[in-house]
């Protein structure tokens, strides 16, 4: 019994370690700026910034009048509750 139990122990450490190096080198794998050739690839834009809105507000410029056709669907009425959806998500 003793012999069984020594032999599940050495089996399920070996396990954790092959587990960490495959989580490893996957990791490594894809953080790395190397594609598989070993080549660097270009960097991502530096200029990843946000791009501000008008002042003016997309439901502000169009009026829509319900009921409305789009894409072939018949929309009855308009759903929004609030003037400004921005505000829904403060």
């Amino acid at each position: 019994m003793d012999t069984v139990l020594l032999v599940l122990g050495v089996l399920g450490f070996g396990a954790v370690i092959v587990a960490a190096y495959v989580f490893t080198v996957a990791a490594r794998n894809y953080v790395s700026e190397n594609d598989s050739a070993g080549r660097t690839t270009a960097a991502p834009p530096a200029n990843k910034t946000l791009t501000e809105r008008s002042p003016l507000d997309r439901r502000q410029v169009i009026q829509l009048e319900f009921p409305i056709t789009v894409s072939g669907i018949l929309i009855p009425l308009d759903r929004r509750i609030l003037s400004d959806r921005r505000f829904a998500a403060a």
